[in-house]
């Protein structure tokens, strides 16, 4: 018990910190060819899907009143990107740097320990993912302005935090992923256990029919689809609406709790070689 208190607690520590502002300041280093991809693709997937398909899409109805289909997948393009950018974060970036870059090798000669590195992983890849959430938001901001879709532009900026919460978990789901796949070549197993599944299942670009009850029990069991159907109360519906929140939340709390002692001790015996653990 005493040891899994610790590993929670080092999400404050500074060497987890420390482990954020690395990834950082490389980052920075080399932002035009980081930043600039990633971050403009869910913006055309907005306008693809918003302005191609929408095109073909009659209204949708959202709290009792219709609404068009680009306002419609706005707010789950924001949950989306909130799920994609950590995921594969925490997925592509987290195994270049362990097995091939041998960063975090380096990384634990220092005062930093496994439960940091961890934890830098997993807050670097929620930080990034909120930082494409705000980036998302301003165009849709600007859309709103300029009068191509009608979503209520201060609740903007409460989907920016909400995004780093969930990415938390997201980061750590593909985290536990990055400690069990053997090698690179494997990363295509998440992408259809969980990618696939969790997007298609997540109010992102239709509304599910959760009249049937094995569709209703899926999609509460998703964590996704309480933050697209949260953005889209905050957005176009009728407010903050807490128990999608609460529920949403709730399953973030269990994936970190239950995963983190797992994540550890899989790469104990990956990167340190302890094979009593």
């Amino acid at each position: 018990m005493r040891s899994l208190a610790a590993l929670y607690r080092a999400a404050g520590a500074w060497q987890s910190r420390a482990v954020l502002m690395r990834h950082l300041r490389v980052y920075l280093r080399n932002w035009y060819t980081a930043f600039l991809p990633p971050a403009t693709e869910p913006v055309v997937l907005l306008f693809a899907f918003g302005l191609g398909l929408g095109a073909h899409v009659s209204g949708i109805e959202i709290a009792g009143s219709e609404t068009d289909y680009l306002s419609y997948i706005a707010p789950g393009i924001i949950a989306y990107t909130a799920f994609m950018t950590p995921f594969f974060q925490a997925l592509f970036g987290a195994f270049i740097r362990m097995h091939y870059q041998r960063t975090w090798e380096g990384q634990l000669t220092t005062q930093v320990e496994l439960p940091h590195v961890i934890w830098g992983e997993i807050i670097w890849a929620a930080l990034l993912g909120s930082v494409y959430v705000a980036i998302v938001c301003l165009v849709l901001a600007v859309a709103a302005f300029a009068g191509m879709l009608t979503i209520s532009v201060p609740a903007l900026l409460l989907t920016v935090p909400l995004a780093f919460c969930f990415g938390l978990g997201f980061a750590a789901v593909a985290l536990a992923f990055t400690a069990w796949l053997p090698t690179i070549d494997h990363m295509n197993l998440p992408v259809f256990l969980v990618v696939l599944p969790l997007g298609f299942a997540s109010n992102t670009y239709f509304p599910l029919p959760v009249d049937r009850p094995w569709v209703a029990f899926l999609v509460q069991c998703n964590p996704l689809y309480h933050l697209a159907e949260s953005n889209r109360a905050m957005l176009i519906g009728d407010g903050l609406p807490w128990t999608q929140l609460a529920v949403g939340l709730l399953e973030i709390l269990v994936l970190i709790a239950v995963l983190l002692p797992v994540i550890r001790r899989k790469l104990r015996r990956r990167v340190l070689g302890d094979a009593d653990c």
